[in-house]
């Protein structure tokens, strides 16, 4: 049905909505740009409106539309971004109501049932997309069915359907790496330093990779798109590779390694930190790894990251009640993160947490506790509140014990995880949501730091007792 109203010459355009467009950061988009990769590298021609980095409102998304009419708009967004993309789509088939709309990203794959019966979106792309976009692209452009299109869902006389699945890529190295020139990078560029997690420069220029897709562990709270695939990583010689072109090509100094899990083992780190030092130019990087991987007997192998280029390294404690813990099913220990984080400032490398309140077993005092083990291993941590998503544990939880009673309006009032969305704990609302602010201003005093505010740190600074 897609394919006969479109014309041969089929006119594309994506967009890259604003999450966060009062955000003083900018990041390139990541899972976009490889599927706009993918894209180019097959033929299509197709036009981009970043949303983000040129600060346009719906407004202006609409101002645009109305003067350039286009046969298929793609966008992707995380689930949290629902609203957004009612939005979008509601804009797109306002200027012209012809358009397929293609949505991607964890808005899709998370809830493609809810997506295409509740939001003007066409096409929902579930998973993996780098080669489900091109083929989708190549069946509208011909007019042949969609349901020869491996891991799609679309609409279809009024009801939704799914298509076969898509097997994931097994070998990654195959994909490449995102063409960044698509992007305005004189723009995105001026974000460098500021997206940078950098203590020893202001000169960062930061630049993503992913040298990993996917997550062998399954928290209760945490959803991404390769969710339930297995963890892939790229091969190292083609992460050195990236790197060098990186430096060579756009003036990168700082690599943060954009993945889920960067290291999932020792020797991971070990191969990492001997080809990095391998590489003739100095660089800075940043990576993840499981908060429980380094021991005490690694203090050299982390002074060998940071005589590397390692600035630091993040892992999430998330709670330090042990009940808590359990019920995120995390698999790690309060005692192996602290051992860990005090590796890490032995060895030169900042360690960095998360943290979430709000699991159903939260009270005044668990709150207060991981804030104790924050000040013990002298880190402030990124805070949220639990934020449960469509496709974990706790979501389902949430709707079987009734927190969640209507989706859509769930779905279309959340947004980060900083902001108080919703209250599974036994506690009322403020006093929940001040006791978690009076700790962390508590701590933040003990540390020295200057904060716009506890939950949206802008000027993060080193604590001051850290040698």
């Amino acid at each position: 049905m897609y394919g006969a109203n479109v014309l041969f010459k089929m006119r594309i355009v994506f967009i890259n909505p604003s999450l966060r467009p009062y955000a003083k950061r900018r990041h390139l988009p990541v899972g976009l740009a490889y599927v706009m990769t993918a894209v180019k590298k097959s033929g299509f021609k197709f036009d981009l409106i970043d949303m983000d980095v040129n600060d346009l409102s719906m407004d202006d998304l609409t101002g645009i539309l109305s003067r350039d009419i286009y046969d298929v708009y793609a966008f992707g967004c995380i689930v949290t971004g629902f609203r957004f993309a009612r939005q979008i789509s509601e804009i797109i088939k306002n200027t012209n109501p012809r358009a397929t709309i293609i949505a991607g990203n964890s808005v899709a794959s998370s809830i493609p049932e809810l997506l295409l019966k509740n939001i003007k979106v066409d096409i929902a792309v579930l998973g993996e997309s780098d080669i489900t976009i091109v083929e989708l692209l190549e069946a509208l452009k011909s007019g042949a069915s969609l349901s020869g299109v491996r891991g799609i869902a679309f609409k279809q006389d009024g009801k939704v359907v799914f298509t076969s699945s898509r097997p994931m890529v097994s070998d990654i190295d195959i994909l490449g790496f995102p063409d960044w020139r698509m992007f305005d990078l004189e723009k995105y560029n001026k974000y460098g330093h500021i997206n940078a997690n950098c203590f020893s420069t202001d000169k960062a220029l930061l630049y993503p990779l992913n040298a990993a897709r996917g997550c062998p562990f399954n928290c209760s709270f945490c959803y991404h798109v390769f969710k339930g695939q297995k963890y892939r990583k790229y091969s190292e010689e083609r992460v050195m590779d990236e790197i060098k072109r990186l430096a060579g090509e756009y003036g990168c100094n700082y690599i943060s390694f954009w993945d889920e899990l960067t290291f999932s083992t020792i020797k991971n780190v070990r191969d990492m930190v001997s080809r990095i030092s391998s590489l003739g130019f100095n660089i800075k990087w940043e990576a993840s790894a499981r908060g429980n991987l380094f021991r005490s007997e690694h203090v050299e192998l982390v002074k060998e990251m940071k005589d590397s280029g390692c600035e630091n390294i993040s892992f999430s404690l998330e709670n330090a009640d042990p009940r808590i813990l359990a019920f995120m099913n995390k698999k790690m220990s309060v005692e192996q993160f602290i051992e860990q984080t005090k590796v890490l400032w032995s060895g030169g490398v900042v360690p960095l947490t998360s943290v979430i309140f709000g699991y159903p077993q939260e009270t005044p005092e668990s709150i207060k506790k991981t804030i104790k083990v924050c000040e013990e291993c002298n880190i402030f941590p990124s805070v949220g509140f639990l934020l449960p998503l469509p496709g974990t544990h706790i979501y389902e939880w949430a709707k079987e014990h009734n927190f969640i009673t209507n989706e859509i309006e769930y779905l279309e009032r959340i947004g980060d995880r900083q902001d108080f969305h919703i209250n599974l704990t036994s506690m009322p609302d403020d006093e929940f949501v001040n006791i978690v602010e009076s700790e962390l201003q508590t701590l933040a005093h003990k540390q020295g730091l200057k904060l716009d505010s506890v939950f949206k740190t802008t000027t993060y600074q080193k604590p001051k007792n850290v040698n």
